[in-house]
């Protein structure tokens, strides 16, 4: 049976002084890429998906040949 004065004690957790946990803030790809997306990307003719309001297309990148998968949105 469990008895709550078999308990270890713990230490106390450091608290921010406003009383509130600082939270991370979320890097983007488009956050450290200078230039614009047509500089560095070129968009092939391979459609991947289409929707209501945006369609997938695919993408190379011009640095580095690698194949992406671009969402392009609908104005």
């Amino acid at each position: 049976m469990f008895c709550h004065t078999e308990m270890v004690s713990s230490q106390p957790v450091p608290i921010a002084e406003n009383g509130k946990k600082k939270k991370k803030k979320r890097t983007r790809a488009t956050d450290h890429v200078p230039g614009k997306f047509e500089d560095l990307y070129k968009l092939t003719a391979e459609l991947l998906g289409e929707g209501a309001y945006a369609k997938v297309q695919g993408a190379v990148s011009l640095q580095t040949g690698k194949e992406y998968a671009v969402k392009v949105s609908v104005k």
